[in-house]
């Protein structure tokens, strides 16, 4: 898959733009604060109907104005798509060749990955990062999780507001339980299978994530594993039977909990997921230049096993990454991006950083106060 050029209007700082691309390597340059991360932000949101950054629509539309648009073409498989975003306040609305789609169908045809200073925070702060990490994995794992994902956390938010009333009284507690009784079945079984295929998509990736971090550390002795944990407990290597049983034996555990604090304590969206290196906690045995290799290995396996399954490349997005390496993670990193035949967006200050890459079909995109001067 490939962005072929991009259109903005009233979008962050970028009053209009137009930008052609290369097919491979993209590399967008200028001081901070000139508009790099934007310009890559809204190629995400054109892949994956939402940005990775924190903050609502509002902070996607250029100051004085009421709505942004983003418009890209891209290449699919010899197909061209043009995909178009609407950016207002309230909600985002999105076309494929002028046929209105949803983000959700945005998400599950146009894969991408992408590598920010954000998701450093993966490994160093709560177990809601990690869990976002994989639940980005498994769409491209296999699309119908994307449907999966929409079904657990329609029926978690529903499942919350039932616990929610019965604590403001709204209902007494005898009708909260009846109202669970009828709702639980189907949350249930939706917390079992997104549970499965989490387990699924992190033993399926194990082979690439380990070939991507030995070579990104030039190290081929060093062990790079993942741990899924329900409750506390190990459970990488637990069948559908004995994950279903673990969620309702917690279930029954916390009910009154749940009753008294008016929110859902059980499921995958309780679990937590944890990076080990040589079998210990990344996040306690890990320095902070480790554990910024380890999530670009995981972003480096996407890459690596959406070919090997799909024979197909999302493209790649790096957002000053590579001032966040050391000398030899760098080159590895370079090694890497030569391999494989993923469109690669990257963005920096470093002017002189181009030279480096020595890649064939590459282009130099020069950005400053929201603008995209010509070279």
């Amino acid at each position: 898959m490939k962005f072929v050029s991009l259109r903005l209007k009233d979008y962050r700082n970028f009053s209009e733009a137009k930008v052609a691309f290369s097919p491979r390597l993209n590399i967008m340059v200028g001081e901070n604060g000139q508009g790099k991360t934007n310009l890559l932000e809204s190629l995400y949101i054109l892949s994956q109907g939402d940005s990775f950054r924190f903050g609502d629509n509002s902070t996607l539309i250029r100051e004085g104005a009421s709505e942004a648009l983003i418009e890209g073409l891209l290449e699919k498989k010899e197909l061209e798509y043009k995909i178009r975003a609407n950016l207002l306040k309230s909600r985002k609305s999105f076309s494929v060749n002028d046929k209105k789609t949803t983000s959700l169908e945005i998400r599950k045809v146009f894969p991408s990955v992408v590598f920010s200073p954000e998701s450093l925070s993966a490994i160093k702060e709560g177990a809601d990062l990690r869990r976002e990490l994989v639940d980005d994995f498994l769409v491209s794992h296999q699309t119908t999780n994307a449907n999966l994902i929409s079904e657990y956390r329609r029926a978690l938010r529903s499942r919350n507001r039932v616990l929610k009333e019965g604590l403001e009284e709204v209902r007494s507690r005898k009708e909260t339980l009846a109202v669970l009784e009828s709702l639980d079945p189907s949350f249930f079984r939706l917390a079992t299978e997104l549970t499965e295929a989490r387990l699924i998509a992190l033993q399926e990736i194990q082979p690439d994530l380990t070939k991507a971090f030995q070579s990104l550390v030039l190290d081929p002795s060093v062990e790079i594993s993942v741990e899924y944990l329900i409750s506390s407990v190990q459970a990488s290597s637990w069948n559908r039977s004995e994950v279903d049983d673990a969620i309702h034996q917690r279930a029954i555990k916390l009910r009154d909990a749940e009753l008294a604090t008016g929110t859902s304590l059980v499921g995958p969206h309780k679990h937590d997921i944890r990076f080990l290196y040589n079998q210990k906690d990344s996040r306690f045995y890990c320095s902070q230049g480790q554990q910024r290799a380890i999530i670009l290995s995981f972003k480096m396996a996407q890459i690596m096993y959406h070919w090997r399954v799909h024979r197909l490349y999302p493209v790649l997005m790096l957002d000053d990454v590579l001032s966040e390496l050391d000398g030899a993670k760098q080159s590895a990193l370079v090694s890497f991006l030569h391999e494989i035949k993923t469109q690669v967006f990257l963005t920096t200050t470093d002017i002189t950083l181009p030279k480096h890459f020595d890649m064939e079909r590459s282009s130099v995109i020069r950005i400053a106060k929201g603008q995209i001067l010509a070279e």
